[in-house]
């Protein structure tokens, strides 16, 4: 009689186990949804849609405008990078990327008809502009790409450079941003430095710097007779050296 219970008591557990091991292994009929694709597809990226486009801000609609060059005009930096353009009773003005100065003002002189293909954006003083995407000028072509080979910043030597202030260098919303001097040279000073240094700088007076001469890439286009400009490391004042950084 012992054995045959031992026998049920061990033939009982046995079934109590494959119950719980059953339980624990049994799949859920809560699984998600497969993704709404193609077989074999992935889906997409979040933020893109299927094809890779991206959605969003990043989108330019690009529109056309026709019309005469009515004048080149630079940045505070002297470089041309926008033209008025005469498009019908209007005059609109159209921003191009510096790098492709020269050959705009080659190809595409005041008075030239022209066919830009752009979008309206918000220029850095705040004013809307026409964004030029490509030009076509005379069945030429001119097109916003980048370049096949990256543009190398040219490494300039530091020098030092001397001169008297002949006044304050003011960027296009009219703040303060370095010195100019007799010589034709400009100084740039960042804000924190020109805001502590302005009490200490008048005309007349006589600085020395060390620092590097701005020297724009290829292709870009500087106003005739524009100043030097350059990139201080160190400005002296009344015989006072500061480190610019």
């Amino acid at each position: 009689m012992k054995s045959q219970l031992k026998k049920t008591a061990v033939t009982a557990c046995l079934a109590l186990m494959s119950i719980v091991t059953f339980a624990q292994v049994r799949p859920t009929n809560n699984l998600p949804a497969p993704p709404d694709s193609a077989p074999g597809e992935m889906p997409p990226t979040p933020g893109l849609h299927k094809h890779g486009m991206e959605r969003g801000p990043g989108l330019k609609v690009l529109t056309s405008l026709s019309g005469k060059v009515i004048a080149y005009q630079t940045n505070d930096r002297y470089i041309y990078n926008r033209f008025t353009l005469q498009n019908g009773s209007q005059v609109i003005t159209v921003r191009f990327p510096e790098q492709l100065g020269k050959q705009l003002m080659s190809a595409a002189a005041k008075g030239k008809s022209v066919m830009v293909k752009g979008f309206t954006d918000n220029g850095p003083d705040g004013v809307n502009v026409f964004q030029m995407a490509s030009l076509a000028v005379d069945g030429t072509q001119i097109a916003d790409t980048p370049p096949s080979v990256p543009i190398a910043p040219v490494n300039e030597p530091s020098k030092t450079f001397t001169g008297k202030i002949n006044d304050f260098k003011r960027d296009q919303s009219g703040a303060i941003r370095g010195l100019s001097l007799d010589n034709k040279v400009e100084i740039d000073l960042p804000p924190h430095a020109m805001e502590q240094l302005q009490s200490l700088l008048k005309a007349g007076d006589k600085v020395k710097v060390t620092g590097i001469k701005d020297t724009p890439p290829s292709g870009v286009l500087l106003e005739s007779g524009a100043p030097t400009i350059i990139h201080p490391e160190t400005i002296e004042i009344n015989g006072q050296t500061y480190l610019l950084r």
